[in-house]
Order: structure tokens, then sequence, then C-alpha cells
């Protein structure tokens, strides 16, 4: 056995020592670095991390409410609410929302163009509000999030109700579109009642009965692991459903009013004569609410807002066109209380009118020989009507008109109605700025006198003024909705109409003749509309042309199509107990007879069917 020398030995002891020593110092250092450390996290951040702590594990979550249904006249539904697959953000929980949304739009679940529009709505939107960022996903892409859910932290897929069109285009007018909340629907409707996941109404129905369609959203607390994966719901205040809406709309006419229109561009308004419901709003061109509802791109809304033929365009309530031939009914009725025409008496008509004075004749579309009242409305002779409107004066005939609420909102129940235009001299004197421009003339009276020049009126609100003929006087204010439908009770509410007596004191041997005329313009030859209906209908009706642009004397094949007359039809059916009202307008058809009637033919048609079919049951 070898041993060690002294000095060998002090040296091993030396390096042992050593060894012992640093080791020691370097456990004091971690020990002092932990037990610090603990401090920081025990003492000084301990509330902060506990907060986070229970964040990690407790999650309120919000739950969107499912939107009222909304139904026609006979219960049949028109609107209602399909599961989607949507993929939703809370911006809060995200670490990079740029990075997020890019790795987003290269798997194809986003449109890179529709990138800075979602940051928008992250900047307006409460951070700690889930905000949509795509509708509507395919089975493969919520395939393709799912394989990559990894990385987006923040983002999920929720399995939402979207709003459900069935018949598509045919009612979009009528109901409108929904889509995502935007910060400005949050300063039109209470915030408290959303939480940004749901669609809001934009347009027409679906806006302006928005507080009665949105249910109440409840709430849900869940506890979720690390990666938040949901472990287990641990209490839940369940959503209040929205109201159910009944509104007067006839499918089966809307239906047949927009096979009868087809690819024509203009209006269909039809009243319930006996109080006011509107049983057909139809609007051509028309467009698809659902493709709305699942949300477009900007581009996309932009191709569609900007398209020539303005399908997004209520022409119904917010067209504004010359009246034309329709508003001859009203002024033989101003004139015959006026006493400025005889019924027995037959004026001559000999193809055109001449102001005293004034070189220039103001044209019949024909020549019609000696006519009365009725025969004047039946042929529609514009030279009887010049007569009238030259001894009654603008004054007066506008006083007259506006009695049919010619020129003034109807108070439908949706947004976006226009006035219409009823001229008089007080009017242009504050329409127009030169003092030229301001002097109303002879002229201008003349032709104001078969519904030209300034005159405007909406298709709603000739419907209105017919069914004031037709009811000698009286009407109901137009409305669409019939009843209300509350979830939470089942009990349904139905809203009253509105009667108002329009003009009250026409003789009713007057009404008579104005009935006869338009009874004529149907049934006997030289009838403007004589031959498009079946014979002896009990129709009661008057055809219409606004001219679009001056135009000499041409075939109408040659005119461009854009400068065609508006064809225009008003009419009400049975005569003798009116129950519905019809108004029609057909953009650029080249005039009433041959566009808007026959489309009136083939409304009343399936009117008439349906009321024989309903009392043969």
């Amino acid at each position: 056995m070898e041993f060690k020398s002294p000095n060998t030995q002090e040296v091993e002891k030396e390096v042992f020592l050593s060894r012992i020593l640093f080791c020691s110092i370097a456990i004091l250092i971690l020990a002092t670095i932990i037990i610090t450390r603990l401090f920081f996290l025990m003492v000084i951040e301990s509330d902060q991390y506990k907060l986070r702590s229970l964040n990690n594990t407790i999650r309120m979550q919000s739950l969107p409410a499912s939107r009222g249904l909304i139904y026609d006249r006979n219960k049949n539904v028109i609107a209602n609410n399909q599961p989607i697959f949507q993929l939703e953000m809370i911006p809060e929980q995200v670490l990079d929302i740029d990075t997020s949304l890019e790795q987003l739009a290269d798997l194809d679940l986003i449109k890179k163009n529709n990138i800075d529009n979602i940051k928008q709505r992250i900047d307006k939107n409460l951070q700690f509000k889930s905000i949509v960022l795509r509708r509507n996903l395919s089975e493969r892409e919520v395939a393709v999030f799912a394989n990559n859910r990894i990385n987006f932290k923040g983002i999920d897929i929720k399995s939402r109700l979207s709003r459900h069109y069935p018949k598509g285009e045919i009612f979009s007018h009528a109901l409108g579109y929904v889509g995502s909340i935007s910060s400005g629907d949050y300063s039109r409707f209470d915030p408290s009642f959303y939480t940004g996941k749901e669609q809001i109404g934009k347009t027409s129905i679906e806006r302006n009965y928005e507080p009665y369609l949105r249910g109440k959203p409840g709430n849900q607390k869940l506890l979720v692991n690390v990666r938040g994966r949901i472990m287990e719901r641990i209490d839940q205040n369940p959503f209040l459903p929205g109201n159910n809406l009944i509104l007067t709309i006839d499918s089966e006419l809307q239906e047949a009013a927009y096979k009868a229109m087809g690819k024509q561009k203009g209006a269909v308004v039809i009243l319930d004569a006996s109080n006011g419901e509107i049983l057909v709003m139809l609007s051509s061109p028309s467009f698809d609410p659902n493709k709305l509802s699942f949300g477009l791109t900007q581009k996309e809304f932009n191709t569609l807002s900007k398209n020539k033929n303005k399908p997004l365009f209520n022409r119904a309530i917010a067209g504004q066109y010359p009246p034309g031939s329709t508003i001859k009914p009203m002024i033989a009725l101003g004139a015959l209380e006026m006493g400025i025409i005889d019924p027995d008496v037959f004026m001559p008509c000999e193809g055109r009118f001449f102001l005293p004075n004034y070189s220039r004749p103001f044209n019949d579309w024909s020549t019609h020989g000696a006519v009365n009242v009725v025969r004047a409305i039946q042929a529609s002779c514009d030279v009887y009507f010049y007569n009238i409107a030259n001894e009654m004066g603008i004054d007066k005939m506008s006083y007259f008109l506006k009695q049919f609420n010619l020129g003034a909102s109807t108070q439908v129940d949706i947004d976006s109605e226009k006035n219409g235009v009823m001229p008089d001299k007080e009017w242009k004197k504050n329409n127009f700025t030169s003092r030229e421009n301001q002097t109303w003339y002879k002229g201008e009276t003349v032709i104001a006198g078969i519904g030209q020049g300034y005159m405007l009126v909406t298709p709603l609100q000739l419907a209105l003024a017919t069914a004031i003929i037709a009811n000698k006087g009286t009407a109901h204010k137009p409305h669409m909705l019939k009843a209300i439908e509350y979830t939470n009770s089942g009990k349904i509410q139905y809203l009253e109409s509105e009667s108002i007596d329009y003009i009250n004191y026409i003789d009713d041997k007057n009404w008579n003749l104005i009935h006869e005329g338009m009874e004529a313009v149907v049934n006997e030859r030289r009838g403007t509309a004589y031959g498009i209906f079946p014979a002896n209908s009990s129709i009661a009706g008057k055809t219409g042309s606004s001219q679009v642009f001056s135009i000499d004397k041409r075939s109408s094949n040659e005119v461009p199509e854009e400068l065609r007359d508006h064809g225009l039809f008003i009419g009400f059916a049975p005569i003798d107990k009116p129950e519905i009202i019809v108004s029609i307008i057909v953009e650029n058809g080249g005039g009433g007879r041959v566009a808007a009637a026959p489309v009136a033919e083939k409304i009343f048609a399936s009117y008439l069917e349906g009321s024989e079919t309903n009392n043969a049951n």
C-alpha cells in the first residue's frame, strides 16, 4: 500500500474545502433567488396571479339569443334560423391579432382584403366580447381550422344560428335583411341586449321591429384548463328567444306578383281594401338576402350596391315617379265637386289643346272625338284633362290631390319611405333659386293635369290613393305588421288598423261616376285596358304612362330602353265591394297598357282564383 505524502494530503484537503465552499455559496445564492422569487410571487404579486389563475380556470361565456321567426298572414314561415359554423375571436385573448389574421388568411379561412375591415370592427368592439370573423364555414374549412387550432389562442369555431329566408329574393324588400353588428348599430339599439355574436336587422321589417325580434342574451360559467378546453359547465342562465312576427303579407300573392313582373324593373303594392294591410310589397329587380346575412366582402357589397339596376333599392316605398294618367280619376272627381265639369256634357277632343297666346300645342296620344267625364277616364283623353287643369289651376288641383295623401308619407311601418312631390306655386317658389324658375307657368299646370311635370308619387302612395277611391273617401293606414307572438307566454297580440277619413264631403253620385269610368277602362271598348282582362271583369282600373324623356313619335322599338315611358296601373276589385287594391309601375315598360296592365291581370287572376278556392273550402 502506498501512502500519500503530507504535502499531497494537504493539497487535496485544500481542494476539497474549496469545493465545499463553492458549493455552499452556490446553494446559498440559488436558495436566495428561489426565496426572493417566492416572496415576490406570494406576497408582492399574489393578487394578480390569483386573479389570473381564476381566469384560467373559470370563464364567463355569453349566450346569444335566437332571433324571432317571421310568418306571413297564413302562418307560413318566411324568415327562420339555421345552424351554421362561424369563426369567432375574443380580442383580449389573442396574443398577436395581426399575425393571427394573416395566418387565417393563409389558410383561406378569411379573405386578405377583408382584414382591414375586421381590424376596424375589433377596434370598435369591446375587447372581452367575441367578434365574428367569418360566417357559414364549410365542413372542409372547419376541419382545416381544427388541425391548426393550437396556433390560434382566443379564436375558435362556434355553432350559431344564422338568419335564413326560404323564399330568397321574393320577399327581400318586404323583410329586409340582417348582418353583423356594427358600431353604428350600437348607437341605435341598447348594447346590453347583444353579445356581439348575433345578427341585427339592417333594413325594412328586420330593422324596424328589431326590439321585438331580438331576444335577451344569457350566460354560462365554464371550467376550462390552461389550454382553454372546456372541462365542465358550472352554471348557466339561459337566453330568452326573440318574439315572432306575423305579417300582413300573403305569400302566394307575393309569389304571383313576382312571377308576373318577371325581369321587368318596377314595383307592385297590393293592399287589403278593408283594413290597409299590405298583402304584397315587391320591388324588382331584387336581391338574395341570404347572401347578405352570411356576409359579403366589401368588394362584393360594393358591386351589389353600385349595380345600375339598383336591386337594393325599394322602389315600392322609395321610388318616385310621375303618376301619369293614374291621377285622372282624382282630378275628374275634383272637377265634378268644384263644378268645373258637367257629367252629362261632352267636350270635343281633336288630339291637341292650345293655351291662349301660346303657339305650342299640347298633344294628346290619340284623337278621341266627343267625350264626357266617364268616357274621358275610359279612353284616357288628355285634352279633356288639359281643359280641366287649366280651369282648376295648380293650387286647387294640388290641394285636392293632397287629400288623397299624394305628396306625403303614408307612415307605413318601415323606414326609407319617400314623400313624393305634389307641386303648387308655393312649392316652386321654395324649391328653385332663380326668380325666373320660381314663376309658375300655365303650361306647367296643363301637363300636371295628366300627371306629368314636377309631380312625383311612390307606388305605395298610389295604392293608398286608389284605396281612397275604392272606399269613397275613407281608407286605412298601410301597414305590414299584423300581430306579435310573444315566445315567453305564447300569447298573440293583434294590431288594430287605423281608419282615416281622407275625404268625407264628396257627393256619392260623383264617386259612382269615377267608379263607372274606371270600370269602363277594363271592360268597354276604347278602354285603355280593354282586352287585357277577361270579359265582364269585376275590376275597376286606370292605366298610366309617365314620360321619361321628350321623344318624337317613333316606334317604341327604336327608342332606347332607358328612355321609354314608365307603365302604370291602379285598380281594385270587386267593384261593388272592394277587397284588394293594386298599384303597379313598370320602369321603361313603354306604357300602362302594354307593360303594367298585363301584370295586373295575372295578379287579379291569382287572387280571384285563391278566393274561389277558399270559398269552396
